[in-house]
């Protein structure tokens, strides 16, 4: 890949990554502060839970509308764009997200349509995974070092099986083993990626600083 190649792709995964975090940090905001409204309602207005819930509920929904379905587009950019280049990612995207909007229409279901658009993001997430792991130069990190990627790789894993399970195993008994699975996958990930280091093989590192003292 030419200079101008890799800051153009580094330049395109920044604007992804930024655009993950003010989508989720929106919902988390718009989440806390629905939160304290419904703590102050349920102690201040009397009969609050019985007149005004269902209406604050379908306002809510309203505003987190939007932001989920950007934040499932980013995701269908964010998720295949380790292993593919820029022409290849809108195209595999594109046909991910089509696939998800075809199974909605046959069906009827967004849950339905949803829950197979994830899927799909599920199953090249883990192929990243796998191939990080291997250590292929195939998928493409912001971040260095192998076992930092494969950090990296796991927390997204992690965000996508958490989100099929809500999507599409609520009232099913894999629910709750989903669940458990995205957790540790996200707990695993985010240690990975910010204590690399401490997890690195003393073995690796023995021979890496080997090899640089015979070089000199």
């Amino acid at each position: 890949m030419s200079g101008i190649e890799d800051i153009r792709q580094r330049t395109w995964d920044y604007g992804l990554t930024i655009l993950t975090v003010v989508l989720l940090a929106s919902l988390g905001v718009q989440s806390f502060v629905g939160t304290v409204y419904v703590w102050w309602a349920q102690g201040s207005v009397p009969g609050w839970e019985q007149v005004g819930y269902a209406d604050f509920v379908a306002r809510m929904n309203a505003v987190a509308a939007p932001q989920l379905v950007a934040l499932v587009v980013v995701m269908g950019l964010c998720v295949p764009k380790r292993l593919f280049r820029r022409t290849w990612l809108l195209v595999v995207s594109a046909l991910m997200l089509g696939i998800g909007i075809v199974t909605y229409l046959s069906t009827g279901s967004l849950t339905t349509g949803l829950s197979v658009y994830l899927a799909l993001a599920a199953l090249i997430q883990f192929a990243v995974v796998v191939l990080t792991a291997a250590g292929t130069r195939g998928p493409s990190y912001l971040t260095e070092g192998r076992l930092t990627k494969l950090g990296s790789g796991l927390l997204h894993q992690g965000f996508i099986v958490l989100a099929f399970a809500v999507a599409g195993l609520r009232g099913s008994t894999w629910l709750m083993p989903a669940f458990w699975l995205g957790t540790v996958l996200i707990v695993g990930g985010t240690a990975l990626s910010f204590y690399a280091d401490r997890f690195a093989w003393k073995g690796v590192s023995t021979t890496a600083t080997s090899d640089a003292l015979e070089a000199d």
